[in-house]
């Protein structure tokens, strides 16, 4: 059974596992070796992993004792951004990922209209969940420009 609950700095090095044993499945040959090397150092290091806890809504999934996936959100312009979801490898497609997003979408302050975040847009399993699960093009975004890799996906709470 899974539950979702908002993490503590406690879950630090059990969050950052999730983020070390997924990330390279999840982008192995969509991204080189070595921006995901990069990745993990600058965006799931420990003190990376805390401030993001510390600092937003960082939701995580647990199987009896053990985490399973993660969800973090933030604030980017005037926007809320999910920022990572990540369900471990062997966990994935049982369901974690959308109790994740549905937990996450629930944590978002009252009055929240939409929810942004950015893909790969090579991702296409990333693209299909999110799809799936009623994001679709952003209409306005943050001001960050994301070149030709990555792309803004949008779900309309007002909707939803």
């Amino acid at each position: 059974m899974i539950a979702v609950r908002r993490a503590e700095v406690g879950d630090v090095d059990a969050v950052r596992e999730i983020g070390v044993r997924t990330w390279p499945v999840a982008y192995g040959g969509l991204i080189s070796e070595e921006f995901i090397a990069d990745g993990l150092a600058q965006w799931w290091s420990p003190e990376a992993v805390e401030w993001v806890i510390r600092n937003g809504i960082t939701l995580v999934a647990a199987e009896g004792e053990d985490l399973v996936g993660m969800v973090g959100l933030g604030r980017e312009d005037d926007f809320w951004v999910m920022w990572k979801l990540y369900v471990l490898p062997d966990h994935q497609g049982k369901g974690v990922g959308k109790a994740l997003l549905d937990a996450a979408i629930k944590a978002l302050p009252e009055g929240t209209t939409e929810l942004l975040l950015d893909v790969l847009v090579t991702n296409e399993k990333a693209i299909g969940f999110y799809r799936a699960n009623g994001f679709g093009d952003a209409v306005r975004t943050p001001d960050r420009d994301l070149g030709v890799e990555l792309m803004w996906m949008r779900l309309d709470l007002q909707t939803s």
